[in-house]
């Protein structure tokens, strides 16, 4: 459910921006072509036409890919608008600003949003674990807290949305994952075959949609069941087509780059079993043995061996049904890949091929019913998982087992 994490992203990235000269200069990405990607991307991932508008929001070190889009979006016919921040800017945000300013809503960039027909986001940051280290829960809650009026009104508009992970070695340090490898994947995992990832995504999507239940299980001990009857299910597969841009729901018309799963939000009463969670980040700290039950939708007995107070404390300071099962979502994408070497504990934002998440909270931007103070949500990994629809296997032991 990244969909979730890259809105907190542009709610920061609309309390810190400053406009830039879409003829601003830089030297060329490390990897990539990013040329040839720009246009891809405008001319297949969003499909710019002549006359839309198209804003492109990033961080000092994505300038080579935000100017190469804006290149490419003003010879498709399109308008460009480039929107800057950087690490110095968000984390000042998180450390200096008056406690009191927090909650200033960003309203004019709701209005900015009505008036665009593309949004492409880029990461504000380099080294994403720096942004908040030291920073208090109450404090991340509120600037969460700012944003908060938005997603009601994001359905109604007509912008299609496109969140590009631009890979640093800074990013991936900030994962526990060695720079080169980090990026190397990445690239990989942008670059991969999105017709085949829609293909899936697409029978899941329909599998779901169809389904009653769902029943996910793994070696590690989770062994859990949740319905799903009624609610749409959601195909992130980095393309967004003629189809998905009439979609009513945001969700339906944004996609991501690496892309590459499936996400529905179970009934809120729904979900009853054991969850357990070897490694999950909270922060950019591992923690290990997370453990808990769901009773008629609701977390019970949370535990874990290391780093539950980072969660306790994210939980404290947002208010709702945090405690509540939010979503749930599978990975498609095989260019991405587990990392737990050392500390790491990353999964690809559930990204990765045959990776299960299960997500507790906010899950209005996929058709849910939870509403959190500041949208707040957190994910669980289930690695090597087992997940039945409705008594059908569609993915073994982490591995993806259908057609």
């Amino acid at each position: 459910m990244q969909h979730t994490l890259l809105l907190g992203r542009a709610l920061r990235f609309a309390l810190s921006i400053a406009p830039v000269s879409a003829a601003l200069s830089a030297a060329a990405a490390q990897q990539g072509n990013v040329d040839r990607l720009a246009h891809r991307i405008v001319t297949a991932s969003v499909a710019v036409k002549p006359g839309e508008v198209v804003v492109i929001t990033g961080g000092k070190h994505t300038v080579p890919l935000m100017e190469a889009l804006a290149i490419e979006t003003q010879k498709a016919g399109g308008m460009a608008a480039i929107l800057l921040s950087s690490d110095k800017v968000v984390r000042s945000l998180n450390v200096d600003v008056p406690e009191q300013f927090l909650t200033q809503e960003p309203r004019y960039f709701a209005e900015w949003l009505k008036r665009a027909d593309v949004f492409i986001t880029l990461p504000t940051a380099s080294d994403i674990k720096a942004l908040d280290a030291g920073v208090p829960a109450t404090r991340l809650a509120k600037v969460s807290e700012a944003g908060q009026f938005l997603p009601p009104l994001l359905d109604d508009m007509k912008f299609r949305e496109l969140d590009i992970t631009y890979p640093t070695r800074e990013r991936g340090a900030s994962w526990g994952i060695e720079g080169n490898t980090y990026v190397t994947m990445m690239w990989n995992a942008i670059g991969a075959d999105y017709q085949r990832i829609a293909q899936q995504g697409n029978t899941l999507r329909d599998l779901l949609e169809q389904a009653k239940s769902v029943h996910v299980t793994s070696p590690s001990g989770t062994d859990l069941t949740f319905a799903v009857e009624g609610r749409p299910a959601f195909v992130d597969d980095g393309v967004i087509t003629a189809e998905k841009a009439k979609g009513k729901k945001l969700v339906a018309r944004d996609v991501t780059l690496p892309g590459g799963s499936v996400t529905i939000a179970p009934l809120e009463t729904s979900a009853n079993g054991r969850v357990v969670v070897p490694r999950v980040q909270c922060r950019f700290l591992t923690m290990t043995g997370v453990s808990f039950e769901f009773t008629d939708g609701k977390v019970d007995n949370l535990k874990a061996t290391r780093g539950l107070p980072c969660l306790n404390e994210l939980i404290s300071a947002s208010g709702g049904p945090t405690n509540v099962i939010g979503g749930f979502s599978i990975g498609l994408n095989p260019g991405l890949k587990v990392h737990e070497e050392g500390n790491a504990a990353y999964y690809g934002g559930g990204g990765v091929a045959g990776i299960a998440y299960v997500y507790i909270g906010d899950n209005q931007l996929i058709g849910g019913a939870n509403t959190t103070s500041g949208n707040f949500g957190f994910g669980f990994p289930i690695k090597d998982a087992t997940v039945s629809i409705d008594g059908k296997t569609v993915v073994e032991r982490g591995k993806l087992s259908f057609p």
